[in-house]
């Protein structure tokens, strides 16, 4: 594997615990701006991560990546798990999930409970209050219910989740070609995503690949499936997202702190990628 994986991750413990659910651990579509890893210990389920179903079984571990519509359910009426939330990012910009194919369920193996269960010992403090998403990743929640740890606790927490993540990622020669090719555009990575809220021209981060501009759109696309400008909106539409979840800014104000120079061009690509209007975004997943 491409050694900048290792040494750039950056992964940020936000909840852990141990719970048990029943009937009422019932949402639908979803969208948190962070990933969520389970390990389910006794009982039954289903989770749908892009409409895909999964049906959650006792020593089985299950990943969802941030940003990705999600229905959840407990029918059974009984379900017992650990989860996690956290952030994961590379220097780039890029989250580990846009470079790597990576599994949405794998077996447990004995490690992983002892993982989950020096984690949870050591974040005694990151439990949920709440166990609804409409609730949790409201504004007020958003500031105050995130486990921020710290000293020896933190170092060794970010080892164990370096290591439950590690569980997800696919084994194969493709993470080597890929990882691989993005490399070559790893600046313009970079510069996208430290200049999301001011103008990006397509000539200038041709130039920081030392490309021509078409030859540039045609490598960018090779590698990503998307042009630039498409892989640009899609990066500002995220930021949106979060700040529609977590922060009472206007829609004019999300729209410019997103980089958007237009509202009504903000809200028509938020459309087109997340399926509804900003302010039905915001209603939907439970805010004012």
């Amino acid at each position: 594997m491409v050694p900048y994986l290792i040494e750039e991750l950056r992964v940020q413990l936000l909840n852990t615990a141990y719970c048990e659910l029943n009937k009422s651990w019932n949402y639908t579509n979803v969208v948190s701006p962070f990933t969520r890893i389970y390990l389910i210990t006794e009982g039954g389920g289903y989770i749908c991560p892009n409409n895909q179903r999964y049906e959650l079984k006792p020593g089985h571990l299950y990943l969802i990546p941030s940003y990705v519509h999600c229905s959840y359910g407990c029918p059974d009426d009984k379900l017992s798990q650990y989860y996690i939330h956290f952030t994961n990012q590379l220097t780039d910009g890029l989250k580990i999930f846009d470079s790597v194919p990576f599994y949405h369920e794998v077996k447990a193996l004995p490690l992983d409970y002892q993982l989950f269960d020096r984690l949870v010992k050591i974040n005694k403090d990151a439990a949920l209050v709440q166990s609804d998403p409409k609730v949790y990743q409201r504004r007020n929640w958003a500031a105050s219910s995130f486990y921020k740890g710290n000293g020896i606790a933190a170092l060794e927490t970010n080892g164990i989740l370096r290591q439950i993540l590690s569980r997800f990622i696919k084994q194969t020669e493709e993470i080597n070609i890929n990882f691989t090719q993005i490399s070559h555009l790893r600046e313009v990575f970079k510069y996208i995503h430290t200049h999301l809220k001011q103008e990006i021209r397509m000539e200038h981060l041709a130039e920081i690949a030392c490309y021509s501009t078409d030859h540039f759109t045609r490598r960018f696309k090779h590698i990503t499936g998307l042009l630039p400008v498409e892989y640009i909106n899609n990066k500002r539409i995220e930021m949106a997202q979060l700040l529609l979840l977590t922060s009472t800014k206007t829609q004019k104000e999300i729209s410019e702190a997103s980089g958007f120079s237009c509202q009504q061009y903000y809200s028509r690509v938020f459309k087109k990628k997340v399926g509804c209007a900003p302010g039905q975004y915001r209603k939907v997943h439970g805010f004012v």
